[in-house]
C-alpha cells in the first residue's frame, strides 16, 4: 500500500499544482486573441457537468493494482521515459503527462523503483515544460509517502484535488488541459487492460475494459467542448469517436448482487451490491486494443 500511496501523492501534486500553469500551444507559438476569446466561449459544459464527468473516469491506480493481481510486470507495454524530450507543444505535454502518470503507477505498483525513478524524471520535465514546475513540493510528497492509509481514503484526496485543479482551470478558461492530461492517463489504462487480458482473460478485466464505453462516452462530451479553438483537440475526438464505434458491440449489464451490512461512522447502513456483465468477443478486444495502439502511437511518437 504505501507503493500505491506514494504514486497518488504525485498525482495529487500533480494535479493541484497545474492550477497556476499558463497554457499556450507550442513552444514556438503563443495563442492569438481570438484563439484566447474562442477557448474562453468555449466553455458550455456547467462546472457541475465537468466535475461529475472527471469523477467518473476510473483511477489509473486502480487499474494498475487490479492488473498486478493477475499480470507478471511487462516495462515493454509502457511509453519510455526517454521519449519525453519529443514532446515540444503543451498539446503533446498534457497528454503524455497522464500516460507518463500511469506508467508510473504501473511501475510502482510492482516495485519497480529505478523504472519508478525514470518516469518520476519524465513527468517532471513536462511539468517543467507546462511551467508548473514551482507548484511541486517533492519534500512534501516524500513525507507523505510514509501515509499508509486505505486505498479508498487516498482515492477520494485525489479526486479532491482534481476538483479544485479543475474548479482553477475553469475560471481561468483553461480546463482543456484537465481534459487533456485525464485522456492521456485513460487511453494507457485501457491500453494496459486489453494487452494483459488478451494474454490472461480475466474476467475482473474484461469487466474493466467493457466499463470503458461508459467512459469514453464522458471523455467525447468533454472533448467536443473544447474542440472548437483547436484542430488537435479536434482530431483527438475524431479518432476516439472511431474507437467508440468498435464499442457499438460490446454490452455491460449490472443486476442486484448481495445485500450487506456496512458500518461507516459508526452508523451501521444496507448496501446491495451490484454485479456486472458483460458481453463481447475476443474479435471486439482485438479490434479496441488495435484502435488504442494506434491513438496511442500518434502520442507517444
Amino acid at each position: 500500500m504505501k507503493n500505491i500511496s506514494w504514486f497518488y501523492l504525485i498525482l495529487c501534486v500533480f494535479f493541484l499544482g497545474a492550477c497556476g500553469e499558463s497554457i499556450e500551444e507550442g513552444a514556438s507559438s503563443t495563442m492569438t486573441t481570438a484563439q484566447d476569446s474562442a477557448r474562453k466561449a468555449s466553455t458550455r459544459l456547467s462546472p457541475e457537468v465537468i466535475k461529475g464527468i472527471i469523477q467518473s473516469i476510473p483511477n489509473p491506480v486502480e487499474i494498475a493494482f487490479l492488473i498486478e493481481q493477475i499480470a507478471e510486470y511487462d516495462p515493454t507495454l509502457l511509453n519510455s521515459p526517454q521519449n519525453v524530450s519529443k514532446y515540444n507543444t503543451d498539446y503533446r505535454r498534457a497528454l503524455n503527462l497522464g500516460i507518463y502518470s500511469t506508467d508510473l503507477g504501473y511501475a510502482n505498483t510492482y516495485g519497480k523503483s529505478q523504472d519508478v525513478i525514470n518516469y518520476l524524471s519524465a513527468t517532471r520535465d513536462l511539468a517543467n515544460g507546462l511551467n508548473v514546475e514551482k507548484y511541486f513540493d517533492f519534500e512534501h510528497i516524500r513525507k507523505l509517502a510514509a501515509y499508509k492509509d486505505s486505498l479508498g481514503v487516498l482515492v477520494m484526496e485525489s479526486t479532491r484535488s482534481l476538483e479544485r485543479m479543475n474548479e482553477a482551470l475553469q475560471n481561468e478558461g483553461r480546463t482543456d488541459m484537465t481534459i487533456l492530461i485525464l485522456t492521456g492517463g485513460w487511453l494507457e489504462g485501457l491500453y494496459l487492460l486489453c494487452n494483459v487480458e488478451r494474454e490472461q482473460h480475466n474476467e475482473e478485466l474484461a469487466i474493466r475494459i467493457a466499463e470503458q464505453k461508459i467512459v469514453l462516452e464522458q471523455l467525447l462530451v468533454l472533448l467536443r467542448n473544447y474542440e472548437d479553438y483547436n484542430p488537435k483537440i479536434k482530431r483527438l475526438r475524431s479518432q476516439l469517436e472511431e474507437l467508440a464505434a468498435l464499442y457499438e458491440h460490446v454490452e455491460v449489464k449490472y443486476v442486484p448482487g448481495k445485500v450487506k451490512q456496512v458500518e461507516i461512522d459508526g452508523v451501521l447502513t444496507i448496501e446491495q451490491e451490484q454485479k456486472a456483465e458483460v458481453k463481447f468477443t475476443l474479435s471486439d478486444l482485438n479490434a479496441i486494443l488495435s484502435k488504442v495502439r494506434e491513438i496511442r502511437n500518434q502520442i507517444v511518437n
